[in-house]
């Protein structure tokens, strides 16, 4: 039997189908909270159309997400997925409180190479550059696997109010089937 991990996901790996596409060993525990970090957007991507999302150490602040328990074989599938062989997000372990275990775990996680610099929370709309937005179909995939994790809804309004670049992914919109998915 191969060995198994934590995998801690707060982008488009929130939601099941999506991680399954190439971790079908991929089994989720619950949600789980990584303290004095944010989420953070950044580097467009040709998959999505927008900007992926990454973690960036903040102190005092915190990313909810959905922690994953996948087998060892699933590993380089998953690096592969997030471009790890390319330089765009490079692994790392992080401690992640699960609620339902009432426990902290450690966990795989990815953040992107080239951090953004600056925090997006504190830009004004109009201050926002095209390269720090996801698409509107990313962010769907967001907020859809939040809902399906069980993350506080507080977070998922956030995720819903977040800006985004209205871009479509068609391919992920219909496989995902996010069109019912409300952004604000």
């Amino acid at each position: 039997m191969a060995c198994k991990f934590y995998y801690f996901g707060f982008g488009s790996n929130l939601l099941a189908k999506r991680l399954h596409i190439q971790n079908p060993t991929a089994v989720r525990v619950g949600p789980g909270k990584l303290e004095n970090y944010r989420l953070d957007f950044h580097i467009v991507t040709e998959r999505w159309f927008g900007a992926g999302a990454t973690i960036v150490p903040t102190k005092g602040d915190s990313v909810w997400g959905a922690i994953w328990e996948l087998d060892g074989c699933d590993m380089k599938n998953l690096d592969n997925q997030e471009g790890v062989h390319q330089g765009i997000y490079t692994p790392i372990t992080v401690s992640v409180y699960c609620p339902t275990l009432n426990t902290i775990l450690e966990c795989r996680a990815y953040h992107l190479c080239n951090q953004p610099e600056s925090d997006l929370k504190n830009l004004h709309a109009n201050e926002v550059s095209i390269d720090r937005l996801p698409s509107s179909t990313y962010l769907k995939a967001l907020i859809k696997g939040a809902l399906e994790t069980g993350i506080p809804y507080g977070y998922i309004d956030w995720l819903m109010h977040l800006p985004h670049n209205a871009n479509i992914a068609e391919r992920f919109e219909t496989e995902l089937e996010l069109e019912n998915v409300p952004l604000y």
